[in-house]
């Protein structure tokens, strides 16, 4: 598989922007987490954080 898809893309003439588009949609995808990672209360992470301590 990945042979294939070596053997495409070397003999594709528009690898530019192939390679542009999956770059954007890794950094859409990596602001996307970040702001939902920045939106929660750090009460939530405070939270979070202890329960590997407690017992049950």
């Amino acid at each position: 598989m990945i042979s294939f898809l070596k053997q495409y893309f070397t003999e594709e003439k528009n690898v530019g922007i192939f390679q542009s588009i999956v770059l954007i949609l890794f950094l859409l995808a990596f602001f996307i987490i970040l702001f939902f990672v920045a939106l929660k209360p750090k009460k939530y992470y405070k939270k979070i954080s202890i329960l590997p301590l407690e017992e049950n």
